[in-house]
């Protein structure tokens, strides 16, 4: 039996979000109708006059039921609820729940959406394996935030020694990552989690390699450069020569992924048969 702990905090449809759609919609639909009954008042006289009204009625009315179909539209499909050991996962539409325990979180996604298209990386999606499904926190949840931020550091400290003890043991660790794309549709398409040509790299205690056939020897890795803030992942030698390099938001499990190369760095990791 799943040991979901103590309930830290619900993550619903954010209330701003919900709120000002809600309140500007109605606010043009009473305008509308207010509108409508001053028509009705004003009788067959001043027939310029009633022409400007009722298009300014019809457009009232159609931006507020428009803004009513918009709220429906932006509501998020799936809402969260944090808990000590895990996230549970509440679908919308049909109202089916799973609990998703922190270790059991295998690819992290971090991406920007909106208006923050080339600022803050403002969405993640996760998922427990590559044939299962992604759940996506995106910024019309509540305090998306925070949740982010708790699910990207359980990772770090629950997969983090245990990737650290598969290297010490000879073992690999894999990570995937998606190919660049100058395609506006095809990039459209990836973000909406269609078409994503994913790739693997595969991490061991003495090199990196990947499927575009890079193979990189950790020990002539002496600096790593790039994280959230930074477009790029650069592996460098000691000469400041890149290594290897792999976008940030292309990289599944980016933190993790460097959090063990920065480790690796500073503690050379001693591999036991």
């Amino acid at each position: 039996m799943i040991n979901e702990g103590r309930l830290l905090s619900r993550h619903g449809f954010a209330k701003a979000n919900s709120w000002i759609t809600m309140v500007l919609a109605t606010l043009l639909m009473v305008a509308g109708a207010v509108q409508l009954v001053f028509l009705l008042t004003l009788g067959k006289s001043a027939y310029f006059g009633q022409h400007v009204i009722l298009m300014s009625t019809i457009f009232s009315i159609s931006l507020g039921i428009i803004l009513i179909i918009l709220r429906q539209f932006i509501k998020p499909r799936q809402i969260f609820q944090l808990y000590e050991n895990g996230v549970l996962v509440i679908s919308k539409p049909d109202n089916k729940n799973k609990f998703i325990p922190f270790e059991t979180i295998d690819d992290i996604y971090r991406y920007r959406t909106g208006k923050y298209t080339r600022k803050i990386l403002n969405t993640m999606a996760f998922r427990e394996s590559a044939d299962r499904p992604w759940y996506k926190i995106t910024p019309n949840i509540a305090h998306a935030d925070r949740l982010i931020e708790v699910i990207k550091n359980a990772q770090l400290v629950i997969c983090g020694p245990q990737a650290l003890n598969t290297l010490a043991q000879d073992g690999s660790v894999g990570f995937s990552y998606l190919t660049e794309s100058k395609s506006k549709i095809r990039n459209f398409l990836r973000g909406n989690f269609l078409l994503m040509n994913e790739r693997k790299l595969r991490l061991s205690a003495l090199s990196l390699d990947s499927d575009d056939g890079h193979h990189i020897s950790i020990e002539e890795v002496q600096f790593i450069s790039g994280g959230s803030n930074s477009q790029m992942i650069k592996l460098l030698d000691r000469h400041g020569r890149a290594l290897f390099c792999v976008p940030y938001t292309s990289l599944f499990s980016a933190d993790l992924f460097i959090a063990l190369i920065e480790h690796m760095i500073q503690n050379r990791i001693p591999v036991r048969s």
